[in-house]
């Protein structure tokens, strides 16, 4: 039962690695955003997420979920024996990857469905930009 406890880890972390770090252009989004802290831009500067917190913190993330992956390959070949602080530590990567997930995707979801005062435009078929009001909705 312990053993399909890390097996198990081992195949969801990968997965949730590639979430966090190439989920829907993630990268080229903060490659193209402006991020400068508000003492510096009051208009459209950040409170905290500068692009420089951002990269420490993405990097510490991504660190800390290939260490968990490791430990849980190092249980699975018997280089480690199980206790509770590895699976402590297994649990705090899984947790720490989940709640930044989460934060991320609440993030985003909120900032796709702000109201703004000038609807951003969003190309048709026709590569048309209508504006995101003037569009027809179903019933």
């Amino acid at each position: 039962m312990v053993r399909d406890f890390y097996a198990t880890l081992a195949q969801v972390l990968p997965v949730l690695l590639l979430a966090f770090v190439w989920d829907s252009g993630y990268l080229a989004r903060l490659g193209n955003q402006e991020r400068h802290h508000r003492r510096h831009d009051s208009a459209h500067g950040v409170r905290f997420w500068t692009k420089g917190r951002v990269r420490a913190y993405a990097l510490l993330v991504t660190t800390a979920l290939l260490a968990d992956l490791g430990l849980c390959a190092l249980v699975l070949a018997d280089l480690i024996q199980d206790s509770w602080t590895v699976r402590t530590l297994a649990l705090s990567g899984l947790g720490l990857a989940l709640v930044t997930i989460l934060t991320r995707v609440t993030s985003d979801i909120l900032a796709s469905t702000r109201p703004s005062e000038a609807a951003p435009k969003i190309p048709d078929a026709t590569g048309d930009a209508p504006a995101l009001h003037d569009q027809p909705t179903s019933t």
